[in-house]
């Protein structure tokens, strides 16, 4: 989603900011989906967040808690990174391919 002019930040006049949302890399690997690389090439613009498909999301929406509360949920430490980036603080983006640890999935299993 377009965020607005970032001409002082990329150089390219009305070029704006993007943030990938609902990123998946399962989908990504399998070719599915374009990588994050891709999508900057081809609309040439300023990324400044990722934010990963979560099931957290829907969780917290149910439960009327906005999910950057939540520090737990991989898409808001993203939100997070994101409104960081945005005050101007410099963020490395989140290595998605290893947010999911082990023990993170092996309690998955056992909440249901």
């Amino acid at each position: 989603m377009p965020t607005g002019s970032s001409a002082d930040r990329s150089g390219r006049e009305g070029a704006g900011d993007l943030i990938l949302n609902r990123l998946r890399i399962d989908l990504v690997k399998r070719g599915d989906m374009l990588n994050t690389s891709d999508v900057i090439d081809i609309l040439a613009i300023n990324l400044i967040g990722i934010v990963p498909d979560d099931e957290s999301i829907v969780i917290s929406t149910n439960r009327g808690r906005p999910a950057v509360l939540e520090n737990g949920s991989t898409a808001g430490q993203a939100f997070r990174n994101i409104a960081d980036r945005l005050m101007g603080k410099d963020v490395p983006f989140m290595n998605l391919e290893t947010t999911d640890s082990f023990i993170k999935r092996l309690s998955k299993l056992f909440k249901g």
